[in-house]
């Protein structure tokens, strides 16, 4: 991408020449209403921090210059969360000796607190109900292979079976997920992507907050029509320092530094699971990289980006192999403004993934499988997001996103199956070849009011429209609604309704399942009503009813009995689904809560998720009609013990007649999905010590993933024989998803 590299090289050149202003003599609360308008909020007492001292300033927005002016003044600061920090009383140098006149520090009488917000906020400003996961429970929960990010998979409205890392959401299939990265969209972040992604590709330690909507999100987020997953990046510390880990499963490294105007973060983490398994399996690689550069420039921020995730894997065993090699390429720029009546982000973003499969040999009886799938993916795009705060009781978002994406599919398949094929009325003998380069552009406006009537009721409009030409062109209108009714002080109600859509993306045709044309934009339309609870002990209760209608749905390409498999387009259980409708609804029950050394989380979801096949409504496979998630840290001086339980409703499966006649066909949508696996159910623990360096600390920690080891199953296989004028089935249970799995391992923090 030479045009990325001469763009690079333009924005370093103007952070490296922008020097700071000389120093001037202002009040203290001038440069305390700076910060404010920069986005940062500070809470003091008046009493302690005099805002008409007069002192000296560069005019240089960063915490580095308001440590050195407040240390002159006796004072320091402190973080509290993200960019909140408080104002107070530095500590005297501990006296190597208690004199005789020593006394302690008498802190002043408050007279009255003043809190500086980066915005102004309405009541309820957070109309539409969402998830905010933090840094401690990203770190302190028990996750398989000590993907943080798997805690999405315990709340509610999320449907796993522990296998891969993407989520089902409220219903849908996984790919309706929007996972958005420092603001911008990325496709596919999971390593082991072409084997059930099993792994995200995001270091916990440089993640800020995870939000999580499950439905009705705000009309800024679009293309998918389930659920988003917005991850806000590290970008405040306090001091420079990094550090090393190491697991069983990967080993990773970060380093992070901030000067007065700048700020570095760097993270790299490789797999280690080509070293555990010692080639008893395969040779799977993986590793991603993450840096961050960025300067404050006059009333702004200027940021510089790059995200790389890699995978390189081959897996073997006894009957069949299996290639396949991933490069992510992401570099983005952005240009940030918070002042106290507005605020906006601009943001330009180049990605590439280049995409190749090898395939399988597989030679059983009649069966015989070859695949190559090469992909490659380029994505220019340009974001912009404005916000206006016009008072306490109004707020208008606006924005729009141009995107320009070229596609290139290169694919081959070859198949012969067998008997099992031929009773599932699967086409056999197939040999096909298909080469085509797509290019075209989407365009992406939206806009959201936000106001408050009377003190009790808050109310968000919004409404969204997307255009796309790369096959023929398609465009989209979403409406969205949302109204937060403050009964007192401590109950809420919230009532929403959204449409969503998802166009067939330009990355997205099923080559390999022999679909070579673009199907129109599939639509979703979201009811949610929700009621929140908040007692005097910090403890909260929120209770959520959603239904869920999905239409213009695209075929869904799925194996009938395994779908864990290294390759599942070739097995000869591979269907094709053309349902035209579904539905999902549901109730929803969290409860949360905690203090200084306990936290907890326990929700309960009852739901249902059916298509409409064939003029039947027939379950989903991961419908799971109860669903239960408990997890809870305990904080006990230098130790923290994380424990978290899962079960739910076995999911879907289909059950055969032990017998059919060798002439009639297996009419599929009369059987799929009519019977149930067994529940699931695991139980993890994540046990963690620190310990105090000079200088520096590490952390122990071990993690067990289903630790009572129990045999969850994933699906179910046939071995299916002919005779003279009958097929004979003999059904026989496939191996459990995941035995217990420990993670052993050590972060060292400097």
């Amino acid at each position: 991408m030479p045009a990325l590299v001469r763009l690079l090289s333009l924005v370093v050149a103007t952070f490296l020449f922008c020097s700071p202003a000389s120093a001037r003599e202002v009040f203290l609360g001038e440069i305390i209403e700076a910060f404010r308008d920069s986005g940062y909020s500070l809470i003091y007492s008046t009493a302690l921090v005099n805002e008409s001292l007069p002192v000296e300033w560069q005019g240089d927005v960063s915490l580095i210059s308001l440590r050195e002016i407040l240390k002159d003044q006796g004072l320091m600061l402190t973080r509290l969360e993200g960019r909140r920090w408080a104002i107070a009383a530095a500590l005297p140098d501990e006296p190597e000796a208690k004199s005789a006149d020593w006394e302690p520090l008498e802190l002043p009488v408050v007279d009255h607190v003043v809190v500086t917000a980066s915005r102004y906020e309405l009541q309820g400003d957070e109309v539409r109900g969402s998830h905010v996961i933090g840094p401690a429970e990203l770190n302190d929960n028990p996750s398989f292979g000590g993907d943080a990010l798997r805690i999405v998979h315990r709340l509610p409205g999320a449907a796993s079976i522990g296998v891969t890392a993407k989520p089902n959401v409220r219903g849908g299939s996984d790919n309706e997920l929007l996972v958005m990265f420092d603001g911008v969209e990325l496709i596919e972040p999971f390593h082991l992507r072409d084997f059930q992604s099993m792994f995200s590709s995001f270091n916990p330690q440089t993640i800020e907050s995870v939000e999580f909507f499950s439905g009705g999100f705000p009309a800024k987020y679009g293309n998918k029509m389930s659920g988003v997953l917005d991850i806000a990046t590290q970008d405040a510390f306090e001091a420079p320092g990094g550090e090393l880990g190491i697991s069983a499963f990967s080993l990773s490294a970060l380093y992070f530094n901030e000067t007065e105007r700048d700020q570095w973060l760097l993270s790299a983490r490789r797999g280690n699971l080509d070293l555990v398994l010692q080639s008893k399996l395969g040779d799977p690689r993986y590793h991603d990289l993450y840096g961050r550069y960025s300067r404050e420039i006059k009333e702004g921020r200027l940021k510089a980006s790059t995200f790389v995730f890699d995978d390189d894997i081959v897996f073997t065993d006894d009957e069949s192999s299996a290639k396949s090699r991933v490069k992510n390429r992401y570099a983005w720029f952005e240009w940030e403004r918070d002042k106290k009546d507005r605020a906006s982000r601009t943001i330009l973003s180049f990605g590439s993934i280049d995409s190749r499969r090898k395939g399988f040999t597989f030679a059983e009886e009649d069966t015989e499988g070859f695949l190559v799938d090469d992909q490659k993916l380029e994505i220019s795009s340009l974001r912009h997001l404005q916000e206006y705060r016009i008072n306490d009781r109004f707020r208008l978002d606006f924005g729009g996103t141009y995107r320009h994406q070229s596609m290139d599919y290169d694919t081959q398949i070859q198949v012969t199956r067998d008997v099992v094929s031929e009773f599932l009325g699967v086409e056999t003998d197939v040999d096909t070849t298909f080469r085509e380069k797509f290019d075209g552009n989407s365009i992406s406006l939206f806009a959201t009011a936000k106001f408050q009537t009377g003190d009790r009721l808050t109310t968000e409009i919004g409404l969204r429209w997307d255009r796309q030409d790369y096959a023929k062109s398609d465009s989209q209108l979403s409406p969205r609604v949302a109204l937060l009714f403050n009964i007192n002080g401590q109950w809420d109600l919230r009532l929403s309704y959204g449409r969503f859509h998802q166009p067939h993306a330009i990355h997205e045709l099923k080559t390999t399942d022999f679909e070579t044309g673009f199907f129109k934009s599939q639509k979703s339309e979201h009811y949610i009503l929700a009621t929140e609870y908040r007692f005097s002990n910090d403890t909260r209760l929120v209770a959520e009813a959603f239904f869920k209608k999905m239409e213009d749905l695209k075929p869904r390409y799925v194996n009938l009995f395994d779908p864990y498999v290294y390759l599942p387009e070739l097995q000869q259980d591979r269907i094709t689904i053309y349902a035209d409708k579904a539905e999902a609804k549901g109730i929803e029950l969290s409860y949360t809560g905690g203090g200084e050394k306990f936290e907890w989380n326990v929700n309960y979801t009852y739901s249902e998720v059916q298509d409409r096949d064939g003029g039947r409504w027939i379950d989903r496979r991961w419908d799971q009609t109860h669903n239960l998630n408990v997890f809870l840290n305990w904080y006990l001086g230098n130790w923290t013990v994380g424990a978290a339980m899962a079960w739910h409703t076995g999911w879907a499966t289909t059950e055969l007649p032990q017998t059919l006649p060798a002439a009639q066909s297996l009419e599929i949508p009369a059987y799929r999905n009519n019977s149930k696996l067994k529940d699931y159910g695991s139980l993890d623990f994540k046990v963690s010590y620190d310990q105090e360096l000079s200088g520096s600390s590490l952390q122990y920690f071990l993690e067990v993933t289903n630790v009572v080891s129990r045999a969850n199953k994933g699906g179910v296989d046939y071995e299916i024989t002919a005779g003279d004028d009958v097929y004979f089935l003999e059904e026989f249970d496939v191996q459990p998803v995941f035995p217990l799995v420990t993670n052993l391992g050590v972060i060292w923090r400097f």
